[in-house]
């Protein structure tokens, strides 16, 4: 299979699961939304620029460790959407971590995460996170470079 074919069935898949995660969100009627992330702390699960399925809190059910969340964020790069990996619970809320990082983001400033802090749950199957790659990148480009950053931009 040649590279071109490699690319193009790449594309068609990507599209196959954006109208299939917004038909989704029509049917459980709750948009599913297309988030991606913009740092390095989720490598090797998700590179910068790679998009996921961001499915929200409200239909997610009960969040539980190794749950990847899209969270706003208290400290976190002065506050915002965070997406992060549910590494614990401790009765104050959940701890979360970056899959690169060496330390949970409790280790810092960040409280523990609240349930009302919850936004979306990334979509995983068999475990691994769905991962759209370069979704971020695409988004950045089409908005052009007076956009600012965060770490769990919803599309």
């Amino acid at each position: 299979m040649t590279p071109r074919r490699l690319l193009t069935l790449g594309a068609e898949a990507a599209l196959v699961l954006v109208v299939a995660s917004l038909l989704l969100g029509q049917v459980l009627g709750t948009p599913v939304l297309l988030g991606y992330v913009e740092t390095g702390s989720m490598e090797p699960t998700l590179e910068p620029g790679d998009g996921f399925v961001a499915v929200p809190a409200a239909v997610t059910g009960d969040v539980e460790e190794g749950d990847v969340i899209v969270f706003r964020a208290e400290e976190l790069q002065g506050g915002g959407l965070t997406t992060h990996r549910v590494v614990g619970e401790t009765e104050r809320g959940y701890i979360t971590r970056g899959d690169a990082n060496p330390f949970t983001d409790q280790d810092g400033n960040e409280p523990p995460v609240k349930e009302g802090q919850i936004v979306a749950e990334a979509l995983q199957i068999g475990g691994s996170v769905v991962v759209i790659p370069n979704l971020g990148t695409l988004v950045t480009g089409l908005q052009g470079p007076s956009r600012q950053s965060n770490s769990g931009s919803p599309c």
